[in-house]
């Protein structure tokens, strides 16, 4: 019996995660790519570091060889977007007036950066989410001497230290009082915030764009609500993402706030799979739905996904990751937390090498680790095991986390 044709649309790292994955299971089938973007899948983590700052050069930002789609039998179609579909009849509507038929389809659609609404549409005012947008930017920060950040999340933080080290000076406009607070917690985000103020970075918290002052098609200047005129000569608006849930509400999938209702194997109807920032997943290991922005929890979606319509049917178990390099700090977290969860603090705040483990009814829902790479391995295990654990003996240095994992069967 012949495998039925697989369709994936969207060729980010959930898409092309699964396209591979499959073929490394040994599908026979079909497997087409279809892709909005103009180039072929690339590793969008280098966006907003090693790319943008030209340490690396375009080639190592593709995941994969033009060559290799080819060897792999890979249909890959760019600049086609899908605009509606049938789950009864099988089949997707592209701009193009082309019809796809599908037998199993994986829609990892992405997300959309947010604008403000009242940004002008000038031609150094930029979002991040495309390998143009990141080229663009690192040309305008190469003619521009100062840029504005709006928003101090991970993409603007990320951008907001390469900025530094290619020598830019960096305004960070953030309006909570403190940035990443309601991921991270007030005590993390602080540091973020310092960490940034030691490096140059002028961060002003609790602080919005009030008047955009624009001259010959470009943004010239911004007043603020704390009553100051800046003067900037590129500007970044990085507050955030909108799931692109177009296809899944043309094709009637289910659509629960911002997010498609996946199964625990991510699947969304019968023969159709959903991954990365559009899918809402209720987590076999954290039993709660959760619904994840980040790149690696895309990839491992896809693998999961390819799973499933290669080998028979399996839940995703893998915990939700993510990294994120600033100057000289490395941040890694593992597990789906709140910050205001409880939080366990262990190591060195002051030489920034430290974990923080997010305790909720007892059990650990997540590790942020900065420096700290043996205890996040360590605390990912650790809320694996869904046992309650000391919370003294998390903030002791001198203990041994590793002991406080179950003894393995047999």
């Amino acid at each position: 019996m012949t495998a039925k044709p697989v369709v994936i649309v969207g060729g980010g790292g959930g898409g092309d995660a699964a396209a591979f994955a499959l073929r490394k299971k040994g599908y026979d089938g079909e497997v087409t790519i279809l892709s909005a973007d103009r180039d072929r899948p690339y590793d969008r983590p280098y966006l907003s570091k090693e790319f943008l700052r030209g340490e690396v050069e375009l080639p190592k930002v593709f995941l994969h060889d033009e060559a290799e789609y080819s060897k792999e039998k890979i249909e890959i179609r760019l600049q086609e977007r899908v605009v509606g579909g049938s789950l009864r009849d099988r089949t997707l509507s592209l701009q193009s007036g082309v019809e796809v038929r599908f037998g199993t389809l994986v829609v990892s659609t992405g997300g959309t950066p947010r604008r403000l609404p009242d940004a002008p549409d000038s031609y150094n005012v930029f979002t991040l989410r495309s390998l143009r947008d990141s080229q663009a930017v690192r040309d305008a920060l190469k003619r521009g001497k100062r840029l504005l950040l709006v928003g101090a999340g991970f993409i603007g933080a990320e951008v907001g230290a390469s900025a530094r080290q290619m020598g830019t000076e960096v305004l960070m406009v953030e309006s909570a009082p403190v940035p990443l607070s309601r991921a991270l917690g007030e005590e993390v985000g602080t540091i973020y915030a310092s960490i940034h103020r030691n490096h140059g970075v002028d961060v002003r918290t609790a602080t919005t764009v009030t008047e955009w002052h624009s001259y010959g098609g470009r943004v010239t200047a911004v007043t603020l609500s704390d009553g100051r005129r800046e003067e900037v000569d590129v500007v970044l608006i990085a507050i955030g993402i909108d799931p692109n849930l177009e296809v899944p509400r043309a094709l009637g999938l289910p659509i629960e706030g911002s997010g498609v209702r996946v199964d625990e194997g991510l699947r969304a109807a019968d023969g159709v799979y959903c991954a990365g920032d559009i899918a809402l997943h209720p987590h076999p290991v954290l039993g709660e739905s959760i619904r994840v922005e980040h790149w690696e929890v895309a990839k491992h979606h896809g693998r999961g996904i390819a799973t499933s319509i290669a080998s028979g049917f399996a839940p995703v178990t893998r915990l939700p990751y993510f990294w994120s390099d600033q100057y000289d700090v490395s941040l890694e977290y593992r597990g789906h937390a709140a910050g205001d969860d409880r939080a366990v603090w262990r190591g060195d705040k002051e030489a920034l090498r430290f974990s923080v483990f997010y305790i909720r009814g007892g059990l650990i829902r997540a590790v942020l680790s900065m420096n700290d790479k043996n205890v996040n391995e360590i605390g990912g295990k650790l809320i694996e095991s869904r046992r309650p654990v000391d919370e003294k003996t998390l903030a002791d240095e001198a203990a041994d986390l590793a002991e406080l994992l179950p003894t393995p069967a047999g």
